[in-house]
């Protein structure tokens, strides 16, 4: 995804971090690598997830869980991940995670509604 972005920014990310997650990730083993990506981090961080209750999330929870300035925000989406980027120097990084929770709000949409209803 973050290729992705790039690829609609027209440049890579500086800044941001990845951490992948497998089914063999231990949730410990996973918030202490986290811990580390995160531990330069005075202004604080995003941390996006896949799903609330997944394992990226139990381990951005439990390494974030000491860091007042850190967010995690689940049901990334590739909206989400442009705010992020586009905005993360602009805005505090409270502000910051609002944002990114209401874009994402609204990018979900059923296209099929939305189609049948008319524009």
């Amino acid at each position: 995804m973050l290729e992705t972005a790039a690829q609609i920014l027209g440049k890579t990310a500086e800044g941001v971090e990845t951490l992948s997650v497998t089914t063999s990730s231990s949730v410990e083993q996973g918030a202490n690598e986290l811990k580390n990506l995160l531990a330069d981090t005075e202004e604080g961080a995003i941390v996006l997830t896949d799903i609330f209750g997944g394992s990226a999330t139990n381990i951005a929870l439990t390494a974030t869980k000491d860091c007042p300035k850190c967010y995690v925000i689940t049901g990334m989406n590739l909206s989400m991940l442009l705010t992020a980027l586009n905005s993360r120097k602009k805005l505090t990084v409270k502000e910051l995670a609002e944002k990114i929770e209401a874009d994402g709000k609204r990018a979900v949409i059923n296209a099929t509604e939305l189609l049948i209803k008319g524009f």
